[in-house]
C-alpha cells in the first residue's frame, strides 16, 4: 500500500512538473515588393504650383508648361503628429516629401519630366513625350514605365528615406469640372497622376508549409493578405479572396493566429498563436457568420438565422441605390428569384440614409422578396455597422450564401463572371 501511495505522488509530480506547449510567435520580415500585387492601386493627382518659383531651372515653353507635385507622405499624416506633438512644424518643412514634375507642351507633343534627384532643375532629367489624346487608348498605361524612386517615408515619428514604385500617367480626366475657362481647360488637360504598385511582402514557415504575406497601408489602416508561398494571390474578386486587418485572427493548418504588430520601419509583421474555444465566427468563405441582426423598410427587425429556417439557404446581397454595378444586376436578381425564390432566402440589404428611395425602387422593379436597409452614407466607407464591418462589405453589390448554421458557402462581389459563378453554385446546390 505504502509503495503504491510512493508512485501515485511521483506520477502527480510528474503531471505537474509538465510544462504546457507555449504559444507559438512568428515574425515576418518584409520587404518592398511590386510583383503580384494583390491590393487595389492607389491612382494619386499631382497638386499643380500656383506659378513657377524662380529656383527651378530647365523649364520648357513656359507658357505652355506648369509645375506640379506628388506628396510622398500624407499631409494629414504630418499635421496629426504636429497636433499630437510628436513632430515639431519646423523638422516637417526641413525634409523634403514631394516629387516635382514639369507638364506640358512642346512641338506638336504633350511631355512630363519627373525631377527625380531632387534639384528642382529638369533639364538634367528625362523627358517624356506622347500624344496629346493616349489616355483615351484602352490599354495606354503600358507606355508609361514604373519608375524605381527613392523618396522620404514616416514611420511613427521618424523619417527615412525607401524605395516606392510609381507609375506616372497623363490623367485630363482625373478630376471633374462643371465651369472653366479656356486657360483652365487647357490647365487641367495636362494633368498627371501617379500609381502605386508597391506593397511589403515576406514569407515564412509554419509547420513545414511556407506562407507569403502582402502588407499594404489601406484607406484607414494597414491591410494583410496571405498565401501560400509557391502560389499567386487570390485576384480580389474572387470568392476565396480575403483582407485582414491588426488583430484579426486567421487560421493556418488548422491552428489560429492573430496579427499582432507591425513595425514599418524596419518592417516586421508579428503574428501570436492562440487556442480559439467555441465557434470562431468570420467573414470568408468557409467560416461562419455571426447571427445578425437586421431591419426591414418598415423598421421590424429579425435575424440571420430567422430568415434562413424556412427554405434552408439565404442569398445576402448587400447593394444601394447610389450603385450603378448594384442596379444593372436587378433584373438578373430578379430572374434568379423567379427561379429559385420557393428554395433560397433573398435577403437585400440596402446600404443607404433614407429608407424611401430604397422602397421606390424594390417596388418598380418587383424585388419581391426581404428587403432591408443598413443605415449608412453611401460611398464613405463606413464600417461601423456591426454586419457591414462583420462581414467586411466594402464592394457593392456583394453576395454571400448561407446555409442554416450561417456557415458561408460562397462569396464575390460584382457582375460579369463573378455573378456568372454566383448563379453556377446556386444551381449546383438547388438542382
Amino acid at each position: 500500500m505504502k509503495m503504491k501511495i510512493i508512485f501515485f505522488l511521483i506520477f502527480l509530480t510528474t503531471l505537474s512538473c509538465k510544462k504546457e506547449k507555449s504559444p507559438r510567435s512568428i515574425t515576418v520580415d518584409l520587404e518592398i515588393n511590386q510583383v503580384d500585387n494583390p491590393f487595389s492601386k492607389s491612382l494619386n493627382a499631382l497638386r499643380f504650383l500656383d506659378s513657377i518659383p524662380k529656383e527651378f531651372n530647365g523649364i520648357i515653353n513656359k507658357d505652355s508648361s506648369f509645375v506640379m507635385y506628388l506628396n510622398t507622405i500624407n499631409p494629414r499624416d504630418l499635421q496629426s503628429k504636429v497636433k499630437e506633438k510628436k513632430l515639431k512644424q519646423e523638422t516637417i518643412d526641413s525634409v523634403d516629401t514631394k516629387i516635382y514634375a514639369l507638364s506640358g507642351f512642346n512641338k506638336g507633343m504633350q511631355y512630363f519630366i519627373l525631377d527625380l534627384n531632387g534639384n528642382k532643375d529638369f533639364s538634367d532629367d528625362e523627358i517624356v513625350e506622347f500624344q496629346k489624346n493616349v489616355s483615351e487608348n484602352e490599354n495606354y498605361r503600358d507606355s508609361f514605365e514604373i519608375k524605381s524612386i527613392e523618396v522620404t517615408k514616416l514611420s511613427g515619428d521618424k523619417f527615412h528615406r525607401g524605395l516606392t514604385y510609381l507609375q506616372f500617367l497623363p490623367a485630363p480626366k482625373y478630376f471633374t469640372y462643371k465651369k472653366e475657362t479656356a486657360t483652365e481647360k487647357f490647365k487641367h488637360s495636362l494633368q498627371l497622376a501617379a500609381l502605386k504598385h508597391d506593397f511589403l511582402y515576406g514569407t515564412f514557415n509554419m509547420e513545414n508549409e511556407n506562407y507569403g504575406v502582402g502588407v499594404n497601408k489601406g484607406w484607414k489602416s494597414y491591410e494583410f493578405i496571405f498565401k501560400k508561398s509557391d502560389t499567386s494571390f487570390y485576384t480580389q474578386n474572387h470568392q476565396m479572396f480575403a483582407k485582414y486587418l491588426l488583430k484579426d485572427t486567421l487560421r493556418l493548418n488548422n491552428k489560429y493566429y492573430v496579427i499582432d504588430s507591425l513595425s514599418t520601419f524596419p518592417p516586421k509583421l508579428t503574428l501570436n498563436e492562440v487556442n480559439i474555444k467555441g465557434v470562431k465566427y468570420g467573414f470568408r468563405t468557409n467560416e461562419i457568420s455571426k447571427n445578425y441582426q437586421i431591419t426591414d423598410l418598415n423598421g421590424e427587425t429579425t435575424t440571420l438565422k430567422s430568415l434562413a429556417k424556412e427554405k434552408g439557404l439565404i442569398l445576402l446581397d448587400f447593394w444601394g441605390t447610389w450603385c450603378a454595378p448594384c442596379k444593372e444586376l436587378t433584373p438578373e436578381l430578379v430572374k434568379l428569384h423567379q427561379k429559385y425564390g420557393d428554395k433560397l432566402e433573398f435577403v437585400s440589404l440596402a446600404f443607404e440614409l433614407d429608407t424611401k428611395p430604397v422602397l421606390e425602387y424594390a417596388t418598380k422593379n418587383h424585388m419581391n422578396w426581404y428587403n432591408g436597409i443598413i443605415k449608412g452614407k453611401p460611398k464613405s466607407g463606413d464600417m461601423s455597422s456591426p454586419i457591414i464591418g462583420g462581414l467586411r462589405i466594402e464592394c457593392y453589390p456583394t453576395f454571400i450564401v448561407l446555409d442554416p448554421d450561417l456557415n458561408i458557402l460562397f462569396r464575390t462581389c460584382g457582375g460579369g463572371g463573378n455573378y456568372s459563378d454566383l448563379k453556377a453554385f446556386i444551381s449546383l446546390k438547388l438542382e
